[in-house]
């Protein structure tokens, strides 16, 4: 049967596909042709974008590194880097000396050591660093025509690569494998003209049918978790955001999926989805609200992105805990809908106010306090929601306050975390208690803030002046220097700054090498102390 089905992908890469792809160095290379295919298809799935438009970003060829599409999706903040492998017999995956040729071209990219890549890479180059600046989640897919899993060595690879760029509290890269099954659902879903089609299972369900038709109830999170899988990102693409792959919230909603998973309902707020059109199938289930069917065309989840994938999430550690939790869900046809409709309730349900962990620092007596002292001193002090600095030099706020007491901080972690996770700096379940646990003397706070600036400035201009793997250290060691500029003696200078971090760049080199991935390390507690030690040393 694979062999079948792989006839159905090489006929819609020779007939749909082909004419968009580079064919100038491989016109009679039929393997060339259906593998930069393959990375085509890929792309064009993942990242939801028209074959026209992924054309650019098939970089096979002489001097690739092992790398056959590269692109990075601003809109989900996600790197996406593809090495495909055409099967003549439909049964082949990828192999260790090709993936481990990939991986060392991975580390090569995520440096910007553009030498080493041919022009198609280089071309794409400027697009590529500007996205690792913005430390992306990185996702290496293998992109393959069989329904075979890799061998058990090309798994032990990616699990030594996922395990020396992941720890337990974040997940920086990620594999997927694209094979047979899911090439033909995207290429199914460009032929429909790219519709997420569902079957909704209703239990306890609604209707409202007035001034337009709606349907709402209970829906197993094991079936959201199937659109999540069948669809992806589709889901989301009249959203204001897609699913973030990480943040506080996403981790709140899943550990409450897998703790609790019976109380799932009551404890989120749910989905809110609109659909081209919404009907009932007929299948004898009469007027009952217990349970009903319904077949809804292509759903777009317009609130509850995060929770759409938090469930998906959850689903893939432990589907029977999954199985037993509900969601609750709304489902707006736009059938007969005014034209406005879908814009309408994609704007109202993402702007409502929201409670976040934050908030509650208005009820700590601690921000009270620090609040009353500074105002003695003329300085303006913002924790509260809705709150605003009304002049930056006579001014700050709790998030600055908190990052500053981190970063510096003779405790590493503190630093780790400021660049891992800022959001629970703040977070009175989080990191903030550890912070906050002394009293705070109101003119040394300001004082400290003050310099934080200074320091987050001066390493901020010096990375705008650099460029590659330079440049990559100042931005994803800014706290690291920054920590350093405040616990040692000298003035906050450029030159300064300049002479901790060509001090940082020889230990890394030194210590790491010169391919390890900088947004990972300077995440990493252990090894930023390692680094700190060593530094004091140097300057």
């Amino acid at each position: 049967m694979s062999i079948i089905l792989s006839n159905r992908v090489k006929n819609h890469i020779e007939s749909i596909v082909k004419e968009h792809l580079f064919l100038d160095d491989a016109k009679s290379d039929e393997a060339k042709l259906l593998s930069r295919g393959l990375a085509a298809i890929c792309l064009a799935g993942l990242a939801g974008m028209p074959y026209t438009q992924v054309a650019k970003y098939i970089v096979d060829g002489a001097r690739d590194n092992g790398i056959d599409g590269v692109l990075y999706d601003s809109l989900r903040n996600k790197l996406y880097i593809v090495q495909a492998k055409w099967s003549t017999k439909g049964t082949s995956t990828i192999d260790t000396g090709d993936l481990r040729k990939f991986i060392a071209g991975v580390y090569d990219l995520l440096n910007e050591d553009w030498s080493k890549f041919n022009k198609r890479v280089q071309a794409v180059g400027d697009e590529i660093s500007q996205g690792i600046r913005n430390d992306p989640e990185i996702v290496l897919v293998a992109a393959y025509n069989s329904d075979n899993s890799i061998s058990p060595d090309c798994q032990a690879i990616v699990k030594e690569f996922l395990d020396e760029n992941n720890s337990d509290s974040q997940e920086v890269v990620a594999f997927r494998p694209f094979d047979l099954k899911r090439l033909l659902r995207t290429i199914k879903t460009v032929k429909s003209g790219a519709k997420s089609d569902v079957d909704v299972n209703l239990l306890q369900w609604g209707e409202q049918k007035e001034p337009y038709y709606a349907i709402y109830g209970k829906v197993s999170c094991a079936d959201v978790a199937e659109w999540h899988a069948t669809h992806e990102d589709l889901l989301f693409s009249e959203n204001i955001r897609n699913s973030l792959s990480e943040s506080d919230i996403n981790a709140q909603i899943e550990t409450a999926l897998l703790r609790s998973p019976a109380e799932f309902w009551y404890l989120n707020n749910g989905i809110t989805a609109i659909a081209d059109d919404v009907v009932r199938k007929p299948i004898g289930l009469g007027d009952q609200k217990e349970s009903a069917y319904w077949k809804v065309g292509n759903l777009k989840i317009v609130n509850g992105a995060q929770t759409t994938g938090s469930i998906a999430k959850a689903y893939s550690k432990n589907p029977k805990a999954v199985k037993r939790a509900y969601v609750q869900v709304k489902v707006i046809s736009l059938e007969h809908a005014p034209i406005d409709i879908a814009n309408r309730i994609t704007t109202a349900t993402n702007t409502q106010n929201r409670v976040e962990a934050k908030d509650f620092l208005a009820l700590d007596p601690r921000q009270d306090g620090i609040a009353e002292s500074m105002k003695k001193l003329g300085i303006q002090y913002c924790y509260r929601r809705g709150e605003r600095v009304t002049d930056i030099a006579r001014g700050l706020d709790v998030q600055e306050l908190a990052m500053a007491l981190a970063v510096s901080s003779d405790s590493m972690a503190s630093v780790t975390i400021a660049k891992r996770n800022a959001g629970s700096l703040t977070d009175p379940n989080a990191y903030y208690p550890k912070l906050f646990d002394k009293p705070l003397e109101a003119s040394s706070g300001w004082e400290l803030v003050r310099k934080w600036r200074a320091a987050s400035a001066a390493v901020s201009g010096l990375s705008a002046t650099l460029e590659g793997r330079e440049a990559q250290l100042a931005v994803h060691g800014n706290r690291f220097i920054e920590n350093v500029l405040l616990t040692t003696r000298g003035a906050i200078t450029p030159a300064r700054v300049a002479k901790i971090h060509a001090a940082l760049k020889a230990l890394v080199d030194e210590i790491h090498g010169t391919d390890c991935y900088l947004a990972v390390l300077f995440k990493n507690t252990k090894k930023c102390e390692a680094l700190r030690a060593r530094i004091s040393q140097e300057i």
